[in-house]
């Protein structure tokens, strides 16, 4: 589908940021530097027109929604903002949404304005950027919360797709034995092409045997009881996957296995890459470069 007309040396379409955290006010940042006339909806950023005001979206040709989901009135309340209902607001014909899980009343709204939506959760170009952040901010935490380096620490990585081949990549930076454990052999020869060790998960138990810290990034119950069982005493897990993650929650709190959930890295630790991956991939799709998780 063709993107927006953005034409060369004239003037860009208006853009409204949804500002509900600190990746969005990077984004509006990153966007206005590149000469994009962008209002925000949400926190105040400075240098740039809107803030508590829903005018903000009035005429807007590009929407930046929150990547964690639509905007809410719980949401834009939190983040100082006046609520206007999807249903009420004054697009501009065709108006462009680029937000996480839009969600029926922003797809109501952008479609009565003969516009899209694309779901940038479900974008496969946005994935792939973040996952490099994603896995340093993992890395990140396994420090915090183990309060040492990793560096030289055995490590376990479940899964090997995106974030599973940037965190095992990262962690051999830091002079960890990494061992892989992945489902599929095409996945396993070429995490040991790069340098780890790699198994089948059906000898997932065995390689948790000798790990002090485990990054999960498979979305499905892969770390179930039997497996927690075989962690030695002190080991971290880190849990990247979709919520709910792989882990078995319930069996690592009788077990007393120090296993975290942690979403959203990019963000929390990165906002300013965030904000910039998200202005990238915003201006990919305004014009007309992929925009996998398209919803009309």
């Amino acid at each position: 589908m063709a993107g927006l007309p953005v034409p060369r040396g004239g003037p860009r379409r208006p853009v409204a940021v949804v500002t509900t955290d600190d990746r969005q006010v990077a984004c509006a940042r990153e966007l206005a530097g590149r000469g994009w006339p962008v209002r925000c909806w949400g926190r105040p950023v400075e240098g740039l027109p809107g803030g508590e005001d829903p005018a903000a979206l009035d005429g807007a040709a590009v929407v930046v929604g929150p990547v964690t989901g639509p905007p809410t009135a719980e949401r834009m309340t939190a983040a100082g903002a006046r609520w206007r209902e999807p249903a009420a607001w004054r697009l501009a014909p065709g108006a462009l949404y680029v937000g996480g899980r839009p969600g029926p009343a922003v797809q109501a709204a952008v479609a009565a304005a003969g516009g899209r939506c694309v779901d940038i959760l479900a974008d496969d170009a946005f994935a792939e950027a973040n996952a490099w952040p994603t896995a340093e901010g993992a890395v990140l935490r396994a420090q915090q919360l183990d309060g040492q380096v990793v560096g030289g620490r055995p490590a376990v990585v479940v899964g090997y797709g995106r974030c599973g081949r940037a965190l095992a990549r990262l962690l051999r930076g830091f002079g960890c034995p990494v061992t892989v454990v992945a489902r599929r052999e095409a996945s396993r020869q070429e995490a040991a092409a790069a340098g780890a060790a790699a198994l089948p998960v059906e000898r997932l138990g065995e390689a948790l045997a000798g790990a002090e810290l485990v990054f999960n990034t498979v979305p499905a119950p892969v770390l179930g009881d039997a497996e927690l069982a075989a962690l030695r005493p002190g080991a971290l897990v880190i849990d990247i996957a979709s919520h709910p993650g792989g882990v078995d929650w319930e069996a690592a709190r009788r077990r007393a296995v120090r296993a975290h959930l942690e979403l959203g890295l990019p963000a929390r630790f990165f906002p300013v890459t965030a904000g910039r991956i998200l202005a990238d991939r915003v201006e990919q799709i305004v014009r007309g470069e992929g925009g996998t998780g398209q919803q009309t």
